[in-house]
């Protein structure tokens, strides 16, 4: 299945150190030409650990960045009246027109707007807790991940808590 990601969710898994689960979750992740900017240029720009991380992680795996066609920005336009930033606009503009199944996101708004488009929506806990079930974390390392996250200020402490809690119910099957 295609998955869009969001600037948001490659950002948090560079601050814990973690981008590789987006490669080992075997999901077919692509990546709008303008949240490459946001991630890598910008944050290069600012000399950011997290965007040179974020920028290696693309090239070692080979991950394509994917130009937005004009025609399916301006049918994401006709479908919906907010108007939306510009990275988000994007993600979902692409999961339109690769036909895509998910977006992966933090962003509680986007992921609403997704969730109304038919879009199946994850973000960063999820997957977490995918890779738990799939044994491509331990409980001990998705434990640390979450509340690094909630250390981040990437996700609230209560939903790491949350997260941990489902997380211990799969790793006691």
């Amino acid at each position: 299945m295609k998955a869009i990601v969001d600037t948001s969710t490659l950002i948090s898994f560079a601050k814990i150190n973690f981008l590789e689960l987006l490669e080992k979750l075997n999901k077919n992740i692509l990546i709008p030409e303008i949240v490459y900017y946001e991630a890598v240029i910008k944050g290069e720009a600012k000399a950011l650990a997290n965007a040179i991380a974020i920028k290696n992680f693309i090239k070692n795996i080979d991950m394509k960045v994917h130009v937005v066609k004009d025609e399916y920005l301006k049918l994401l336009r006709s479908k919906i009246t907010k108007t939306l930033a510009h990275g988000d606009e994007a993600v979902l503009a692409l999961a339109l027109q690769e036909k895509a199944g998910e977006v992966i996101t933090n962003d509680d708004g986007l992921g609403r707007i997704a969730m109304s488009m038919n879009f199946h929506v994850k973000a960063s806990p999820d997957l977490l807790l995918e890779g738990l079930k799939t044994k491509v974390a331990t409980l001990k390392d998705y434990e640390n991940f979450l509340r690094s996250l909630a250390v981040e200020n990437r996700i609230t402490s209560v939903i790491a808590d949350f997260y941990i809690m489902e997380g211990k119910k799969y790793a006691k099957d």
